[in-house]
């Protein structure tokens, strides 16, 4: 039987210190079962991402350090002008949230393709056919999708030409800065699946994207520009 997650408690928030401990890895298959079941891991998806917003929050909230500004001064110092335990705290949470994350999707797009499979309804991409909980409020576009080529990691994720990105992983309007950001999370998530929102005619979405080699140039077979 499943554990019940351990919970972390700071001042102004609560959080999961393993979001998927509850939640097994044997997908159901009868198509009750199989609601119920992303009912459950989209619920901690939500969750998982709520952690990662709020330490991203951390981090910008100390200088906008992010993930990879320095901790040491000019001299080769510890910083004095930021709190560097949490920092390092809020960075390792949002690594970990980050394998949670990749592990959720990767439930979901399993259950999901397994649902479509068993109600034989709709589109070849299953991520269209459950009826998903209550999401937050999708974060403001700051990239836009170009070039996808028919077969691309990008295409089989479900991306085509004019998506409008919100998030891609822990990456956002509020952490951006160019497009090396993009890259160095593509790089750290090649054969991993990364958790991308986005918008398509005015509809909000949520994929797994996965980067990974293929026939054609680059992990991804699209590029992006920022917007």
């Amino acid at each position: 039987m499943a554990s019940e997650p351990m919970v972390i408690e700071v001042p102004g928030h609560v959080e999961l210190l393993e979001p998927l401990a509850g939640i097994p890895d044997l997908v159901p298959d009868s198509e009750a079962e199989l609601r119920s079941y992303l009912e459950k891991v989209m619920e901690v998806r939500d969750k998982i991402q709520q952690s990662i917003d709020y330490h991203n929050t951390v981090l910008t909230a100390e200088k906008n350090v992010g993930m990879h500004g320095p901790l040491l001064d000019s001299e080769q110092y510890p910083r004095g002008d930021i709190d560097l335990i949490s920092v390092r705290k809020s960075r390792n949470r949002i690594i970990c949230l980050t394998n949670d994350m990749r592990k959720a999707m990767s439930l979901i797009e399993t259950a999901l393709n397994k649902l479509h499979q068993t109600t034989q309804q709709g589109a070849s991409i299953g991520q269209q056919q459950a009826l998903p909980p209550k999401r937050p409020n999708t974060r403001p576009p700051f990239l836009k999708v170009q070039g996808v080529i028919e077969d691309s990691p990008a295409f089989r994720s479900g991306l085509r030409d004019n998506d409008l990105i919100c998030q891609m992983g822990s990456l956002h309007k509020g952490n951006f800065t160019n497009l090396a950001d993009v890259a160095e999370v593509v790089k750290l998530s090649v054969d991993k699946a990364v958790p991308v929102k986005f918008i398509r005619d005015g509809e909000a979405r949520t994929i797994a994207l996965k980067p990974r080699t293929w026939a054609g140039k680059g992990v991804l077979g699209c590029h992006v520009v920022d917007i």
